[in-house]
């Protein structure tokens, strides 16, 4: 009985500490918080599988805000992040003070993960300069030059759904999706024709695929190894596993080292960063983290926004026509000829895309690290340097007092640009760190939406209700639904138009 009792005694006393020297820190700062649980802090219903990170963070988001708060802090664990709420602070931390929040706050350590060396995680002066070096390389003349492959791959998209409609009369467009963008991304990124579409079980697609879904085992010791102070740490998930980092580093060697000996010039990204490593200088190690990092921002973010969109424009039947009826105004019925400056000059397949953004952005939050202590404007508090930041963009994006009916689908929020206030629409995220690769998923996007609504009609299922629910227990970072997003598909009477 001695034993038990100096054993409960012994665990009360750390539980006491605990609390006192980690659940503390935002009380002591004046900034407002909700009392953690031990252990977890604030994101037990995370650990239990109850609530997705993406929604926990924006549920907090909207409650603290309902409160009148403009910022507040959150417990990771034993770890302290700062939750800003107030536009102008959102404002300071993107852009005015960006001197204070200029790293992401992602894991990195190129030493022993070499594919983390890449431009979304590189810190400081390092990332600013392979930033300069790799801006051409997105432009729209860059391109311009990649349409034909976007164009090539959009007809298998449109071959697959043909064959599914056929058959059964739906289709589970979050899957086809998928096959779509990997497809898009090896032929763009590598040149490789992966046809994923036609065969999903190939070796290469299916290798690719489970690069983003790593087993429990490694996301557990990604967690025991990273902890859950930092949230943005949890990248090392999709690092952790050797083999997969070594076939990737293998396919983009022998890509390289084909095409130096056979002097191949090609319309991708791997021969635009060749032209980069031989004008400025890039090694072969940043070479690959690049090209996975394309992988890694397209593979699923392009799938998950083509598929919210159908799914949406499947229960929108007004909207879907009016689409339709822009398309075969400006482009005509046959999709094999629609050009890039074509599609960019829609303007209600534009709106309908930035509604699918405000709805689902492809990340729930942006991640920032606070690299030096930093006074937030309009108050007393200071963030101490290393503070991680999460800025809740579904939060914002969903906040009804920026977008009225949050929930509900409409296109038309964006038809005057001007009513939107600033930074309350942040897909790509915004100031120095605002995604450059937007125009290349945004392209890609609306192509095969426009291909799609072109040759089918998209009608609801039962399978997948209005409302789609998160996976709670997914381990992709993007937004991914539960279960799919099925949709019943039928081929175009075009003689109708």
């Amino acid at each position: 009985m001695q034993i038990v009792l100096i054993i409960i005694i012994l665990a009360l006393l750390c539980y006491l500490y605990y609390r006192h020297r980690f659940f503390t820190y935002w009380k002591k700062k004046g900034v407002p918080t909700y009392p953690p649980k031990f252990p977890a802090g604030n994101i037990t219903d995370i650990l239990l599988g109850k609530e997705h990170v993406y929604t926990c963070i924006a549920n907090f988001y909207t409650k603290l805000k309902n409160e009148g708060h403009k910022h507040a802090g959150l417990y990771f664990f034993n770890g302290p992040v700062y939750l800003p709420i107030d536009r102008e602070i959102i404002k300071s931390i993107l852009t005015t003070d960006f001197e204070y929040f200029t790293d992401r706050g992602v894991f990195l350590d190129e030493d022993n993960f070499p594919l983390s060396g890449h431009l979304f995680a590189l810190r400081g002066s390092k990332w600013k300069t392979l930033r300069q070096k790799l801006t051409p390389t997105f432009s729209s003349g860059k391109l311009k030059a990649m349409y034909d492959v976007f164009l090539k791959i959009i007809e298998n998209f449109v071959n697959t759904v043909e064959t599914s409609a056929q058959k059964e009369g739906e289709i589970n467009i979050k899957h086809t999706a998928m096959n779509f963008s990997t497809d898009i991304i090896l032929a763009t990124a590598f040149g490789l024709n992966s046809n994923t579409l036609k065969e999903p079980d190939n070796e290469l697609a299916k290798s690719v695929l489970t690069f983003f879904k790593p087993s429990n085992w490694i996301f557990l010791k990604a967690v025991a190894k990273e902890g859950f102070a930092n949230p943005g740490n949890l990248l090392r998930v999709i690092m952790s596993n050797k083999p997969h980092e070594t076939f990737f580093m293998k396919l983009v060697k022998d890509a390289i080292d084909y095409r130096d000996k056979n002097n191949i010039v090609r319309n991708d990204f791997l021969s635009l960063l060749l032209e980069v490593r031989n004008k400025e200088g890039l090694s072969f190690n940043e070479i690959a983290a690049q090209c996975f990092v394309i992988l890694f921002a397209g593979f699923e973010t392009s799938a998950q926004s083509i598929s919210y969109c159908i799914h949406h424009l499947a229960h929108s039947q007004d909207c879907q026509e009016k689409l339709r009826k822009e398309i075969f105004d400006n482009l005509g019925q046959d999709f094999t000829q629609f050009t890039y400056a074509g599609i960019k000059a829609l303007p209600y397949l534009d709106r309908a895309f930035k509604e699918t953004l405000r709805m689902y952005p492809t990340l729930g939050y942006l991640n920032r690290i606070c690299v030096k202590p930093y006074k937030v404007p309009g108050t007393d508090v200071v963030l101490d340097a290393g503070t991680p930041v999460l800025i809740s963009h579904l939060g914002i994006q969903r906040d009804p007092e920026y977008f009225p009916e949050p929930l509900k689908f409409d296109p038309d929020r964006f038809k005057d640009e001007d009513q939107i206030l600033p930074f309350s629409f942040l897909p790509f995220g915004e100031g120095p760190r605002f995604c450059i690769a937007s125009r290349y998923g945004t392209i890609q996007t609306k192509l095969a939406i426009a291909a799609l609504v072109s040759q089918f009609r998209f009608y609801p299922s039962p399978k997948t209700p209005e409302t789609i629910e998160f996976d709670k227990f997914s381990k992709s970072p993007s937004m991914a639904p539960a279960k799919g997003i099925v949709v019943k598909v039928a081929s175009l009477d075009k003689q109708k138009f």
